[in-house]
């Protein structure tokens, strides 16, 4: 084979090999999720007298900087107005809102900031962070599982919230054999890179 047809069969060879090694780190670059979609939920439940009672905040504000391949630089940070709280009646809104519980006057929002980010198996994190309500502030821990929705990465947290703790449920609600001492909450955020 001459050398000009070794070049000319070399050439297309070595554009072909660039354009696989680009695809390569194209698809090898870590995805970095920051743009939170809209829609995003928290809900929570509680056990009055044995009966559960179910309620959500309509008005949830999340930031996120989340990449898989380096959770020393993966931060979330979420909030909830608390006049937004609908536990599906007014009577028990405005109870809510009022001072034995999220005293939303004093202090309007809720909210979760995170410090630590670890591995909890294929998809799952535990998240370390500061929790925040009635102007109290102590260290919470999550669980968030994630799974892949499209180019969108859907995030779930759950975690039991010690509401003694934070002194939600004062005065004559702070009998937790009326209403339990563990609220479990659930966020759900859709976040795309």
């Amino acid at each position: 084979m001459s050398d000009f047809a070794c070049r000319r069969l070399a050439r297309p060879l070595v554009l072909a090999a660039g354009a696989l090694a680009l695809a390569a780190t194209a698809q090898a670059a870590p995805a970095i999720y920051a743009q939170v979609q809209p829609g995003a939920q928290v809900a929570f439940q509680a056990t009055q007298m044995g009966v559960t009672m179910k309620g959500h905040f309509g008005t949830v504000h999340a930031q996120v900087h989340f990449a898989p391949q380096d959770l020393q630089a993966s931060s979330v940070q979420v909030s909830v107005d608390a006049a937004s709280v609908d536990a599906g009646s007014s009577q028990t809104n405005q109870l809510l809102l009022g001072p034995d519980w999220l005293d939303a006057k004093a202090d309007p929002q809720a909210r979760f900031v995170s410090t630590r980010w670890s591995s909890a198996g294929p998809g799952r994190y535990w998240v370390d962070g500061s929790f925040t309500v009635r102007g109290a502030t102590h260290p919470l821990r999550a669980l968030v599982s994630t799974h892949a929705q499209g180019k969108d990465l859907v995030m779930d947290a759950d975690f039991k919230l010690q509401r003694t703790a934070w002194g939600l449920g004062s005065g004559s609600w702070a009998d937790t054999s009326v209403v339990a001492a563990d609220i479990p909450v659930h966020v759900h955020l859709v976040v795309a890179p």
